[in-house]
């Protein structure tokens, strides 16, 4: 539910951007718990380990809900071509550029990108935990998610950043809560 949630927020209220960066903060703070839940001093006590471990999961769900919600949305943004076009490339033959061939090769590279680093940090994880410990284990992709809103922050001027036009999941619950007013049953047979 937290995407739905993250979504709801970006497009009323805050902006994508805004809604990343504010989820990013949300997402460290349940990585430093999560952290805090494996270190040496803490783990050795079961029952506190698993409340940390639990409140850090939730947190970073969270945050994660913002983020992932808001992130293809805002890569979407930076393309602004909407007709295909001919252009001349360096050898001087003509070429056709086609928007949708262009933003499908974006997120082909994205998504390239994003399961390199998830295959590279599991195994990096899966090393670190089995060699020194958990607390290594969760500090590695804590490092690396650090950078995160430096990196966003810093080339931010060349975003293009859209403000807020509002949200259609209100209107679409409205909907649906009209829809269903007075006819509301388990048993869709009586209907």
């Amino acid at each position: 539910m937290t995407p739905l949630v993250g979504a709801y927020v970006a497009d009323q209220y805050l902006g994508r951007y805004k809604t990343i960066q504010y989820s990013i903060g949300i997402g460290l703070i349940g990585h430093t718990i999560l952290l805090m839940s494996a270190i040496p001093p803490v783990i050795v006590h079961p029952n506190a380990a698993i409340a940390l471990f639990a409140i850090g999961i939730v947190i970073m769900g969270v945050g994660t809900g913002g983020f992932k919600s808001n992130i293809s949305p805002l890569i979407a943004e930076q393309y602004k071509e909407e007709h295909p076009y001919v252009r001349v490339n360096k050898k001087g033959k003509k070429e056709i550029v086609d928007p949708a061939v262009t933003a499908s090769r974006i997120y082909i590279y994205f998504y390239f990108l994003i399961n390199c680093g998830s295959l590279t940090g599991s195994i990096a994880m899966v090393y670190a935990e089995h060699y020194v410990g958990f607390y290594l284990s969760f500090l590695l992709p804590t490092i690396v998610f650090l950078m995160c809103p430096s990196i966003l922050w810093y080339f931010k001027k060349y975003y293009t950043l859209q403000p807020p036009t509002g949200s259609v999941m209100a209107a679409a619950f409205k909907l649906i809560r009209l829809a269903f007013k007075g006819q509301w049953t388990w048993n869709l047979a009586q209907l």
